[in-house]
């Protein structure tokens, strides 16, 4: 029954994606080779003041080759991306119930690969080499996932069976990721240092409050399957 029923795999495989991230950028900030932005002297990542994508440079900040760190990152960031795909096409069958969630759904499914697409493509533009492309994707990815996290609220509010928690989840997700939206663009005038641990800080949570909510959004969609 289990390998008939793909949507149930591709729920497990979302709860992967997000699991495997978290494990593999942690041993990856143990191989950066040091550096930020306002010290490339520092000896090793700083949590609150290196970016998840100092791990995917080529180079560190320190001007040493980033190597282990690069491979680690880009494995880990493409992986999180794949995985939304087959997770944001299976999603939407659960609210087929009406035209009207149908149509939401489906919308929100389209937010949410293309948010999967940009997370390869940051994964393979490292910022030390491709900036201002790793910079757009970034920007596209997250304002993508910020768009199918509201469009699914109202569909998961919306629908009579559907437990309410879940929709409960994605609205608490919103509200940090609108938060640091709107810290991190209030700070673009601020002084380098406080500008640079603001938004490095904001985006350590929106980052994992994403993960988090993958996984329970997974697990979720995994009971409903089997309900």
């Amino acid at each position: 029954m289990i390998l008939k029923n793909w949507k149930y795999w591709t729920f497990i495989i979302v709860i992967f994606g997000s699991f495997q991230f978290i494990i593999l950028t942690i041993v990856a900030m143990f191989f950066y080779k040091g550096g930020t932005y306002s010290d490339p002297s520092s000896p090793s990542y700083l949590f609150w003041y290196n970016y998840f994508s100092d791990l995917g440079r080529s180079v560190a900040h320190s001007g040493v080759s980033n190597k282990e760190s690069f491979v680690l990152f880009t494995i880990a960031l493409s992986l999180w991306g794949l995985s939304q795909i087959p997770f944001f096409i299976a999603f939407p069958k659960f609210f087929f119930k009406t035209r009207k969630l149908k149509r939401i759904s489906i919308t929100g499914s389209i937010f949410g690969i293309f948010t999967g697409v940009c997370y390869v493509g940051t994964a393979f533009t490292p910022s030390d080499l491709i900036g201002d492309l790793h910079d757009l994707l970034v920007l596209f990815g997250f304002g993508s996932i910020f768009i199918s996290l509201i469009l699914y609220s109202i569909v998961i509010y919306q629908d009579i069976n559907y437990p309410k928690f879940y929709a409960k989840i994605l609205v608490i997700s919103i509200i940090i990721l609108g938060i640091y939206f709107i810290s991190f663009s209030s700070v673009q005038n601020a002084n380098f240092q406080i500008k640079l641990l603001i938004s490095v800080i904001g985006q350590k949570i929106m980052i994992y409050t994403l993960l988090i909510c993958g996984i329970i959004q997974g697990y979720g969609a995994l009971r409903q399957s089997f309900s």
